[in-house]
Order: C-alpha cells, then structure tokens, then sequence
C-alpha cells in the first residue's frame, strides 16, 4: 500500500513521506498504523535496495483495497 493512517497523529501517510522521517519518529508511529479502507493493523516496510518504502496490512475480506469488483462484461453479452 502507499498510504495508511497513523493513529497517533490522526493523519493520511504516504510511504515515501513516512519513510523519509527519522527513525525514532517512525519507531513511534509503527505500531499504531491503520489501513484506510478497513481499519486492520498496518505495518511499515523501510526503502532496502530496489524496494521503495511501502504498507502492509492484514486487510478484512471486505476491505475495498483488495476485493476485485466483479467482472460484469457478460451482462453486456445477454
């Protein structure tokens, strides 16, 4: 994910700007992380390499970030 919300601050994170903080400051805000959509626990995952600083999340099976919307061509197709 590139953005979750941060419980501690009440504010809307993008990954790289969360990244770029100090680590002490990031220490702080790791465990109180939330996904926008469902509100499951979020976690950091640090720039390393070529990977660039992201989210994670234990999302719920109804959270919007990963359930697909049906595909709906064939109501196209009767």
């Amino acid at each position: 994910m590139k953005r979750a919300m941060s419980l501690v601050d009440g504010k809307d994170w993008d990954a790289t700007e969360f990244g770029a903080r100090e680590e002490s400051w990031r220490r702080s805000r790791r465990e109180h992380l939330t996904c926008l959509s469902c509100g499951e626990p979020a976690f950091f995952r640090a720039e390393s390499g070529d990977r660039r600083p992201t989210f994670g999340a234990r999302h719920n099976s109804t959270c919007t970030f990963v359930v697909r919307a049906p595909w709906s061509v064939f109501k196209y197709l009767q």
